[in-house]
């Protein structure tokens, strides 16, 4: 595959070339350049992706991963697939995992799955500091792009229907050693195997889908990066509170989702049940969502980070920056329903 100038071509280096591989290969290696890594896997699914950074990291059993409050389940799920704890950690003031929440465990993990929720980005710099340089930090970017926090030992991606890289479905693992080793796929050596392989490959019926999907999400990119600006200050001009990341960077939010803090209860319902805000794709995180989830019965742990409450986390709304800039009019009017 051809990116500009860009060819990747496969070479096995043991002799155990993988036919069914030979165009997946260099496809894989392709989309790890625009998450600054070397080397990628393309599997079935974004869980099948934590599931493989994981055991690339060597869990274990008694392995005690972090996983912030407000993500999708299936982080979870990817924890317990492996055999791991996962630890869920509190932090709704934030929204992010952030080191001030993290710091009071940090000493009892093992590992730590920061997770870019909504596309804002989670101050990496900041937990590789507090975590040292060794205890492993997967980046979950699921829902950004175009996000460069370093830090990481690997990073996972979703490319399911509406996430920041969507084809419909499958997702990737990519790192700066290989990371396609205990993939499923048909290969010679498979019989002699040590341990049986994990993830299922992503099918190369899939791989057509991806050129596009790489356009269209820089293409998405690049117009929150010139318009954001002015987004943000429209909000503020209003009296709004638009997410402000803490050391991630000056980095604009250019994801899903923009948050906004709505700290008295009223503006918060006038914002989420304005007549306006389906049409701005408002909606609001989900309190307490991992908590009580079944699976993490008797086999995860909840630790709650400081100031952590329910009520914190209503305070937030999250707004589509696409249709907030192409309706310029329901944006109006949905920010005259906040007066």
């Amino acid at each position: 595959m051809r990116h500009g100038q860009v060819q990747v071509v496969p070479n096995p280096a043991d002799g155990q070339w993988r036919a069914r591989e030979a165009d997946r290969l260099p496809c894989s290696s392709w989309l790890a350049q625009f998450y600054q890594r070397l080397h990628g896997a393309l599997v079935g699914s974004g869980t099948a992706a934590l599931e493989l950074a994981l055991r690339q990291l060597g869990v274990t059993g008694t392995w005690r991963v972090a996983v912030p409050a407000a993500t999708c389940h299936q982080v979870v799920a990817a924890v317990l697939n492996v055999g791991a704890i996962p630890v869920i950690i509190e932090n709704a003031a934030d929204l992010l995992l952030s080191s001030e929440a993290l710091a009071p465990h940090v000493n009892g993990l093992d590992a730590v799955i920061a997770v870019h929720q909504y596309g804002l980005p989670c101050d990496i710099p900041a937990l590789r500091q507090l975590l040292g340089a060794h205890r492993p930090i997967i980046e979950d970017s699921a829902a950004a792009w175009g996000l460069h926090c370093p830090g990481a030992s690997l990073v996972v991606t979703s490319l399911g229907h509406g996430k920041a890289l969507d084809i419909g479905g499958g997702g990737a693992l990519f790192g700066d050693l290989p990371v396609d080793g205990d993939i499923d796929v048909w290969s010679p050596g498979q019989r002699s195997r040590a341990r049986p392989a994990l993830s299922p490959a992503l099918s190369i019926h899939a791989l057509p889908a991806l050129m596009p999907a790489v356009a269209r999400a820089q293409a998405r990119s690049q117009r929150l990066q010139q318009q954001m600006p002015g987004l943000l200050a429209r909000l503020r001009d209003a009296g709004l509170e638009p997410w402000a990341g803490a050391g991630a960077g000056a980095a604009l939010p250019n994801g899903q989702y923009l948050a906004i803090r709505t700290r008295e209860p009223p503006l918060f319902e006038r914002l989420r049940h304005s007549p306006h805000a389906e049409a701005l794709g408002v909606c609001a995180p989900a309190a307490g969502a991992l908590r009580e989830l079944p699976m993490l019965r008797g086999r995860g742990e909840v630790a709650h980070g400081p100031q952590a409450s329910l009520e914190l986390r209503r305070n937030w709304v999250l707004l589509d920056p696409i249709a907030a800039l192409d309706h310029p009019g329901r944006l109006a009017a949905w920010i005259g329903d906040a007066r």
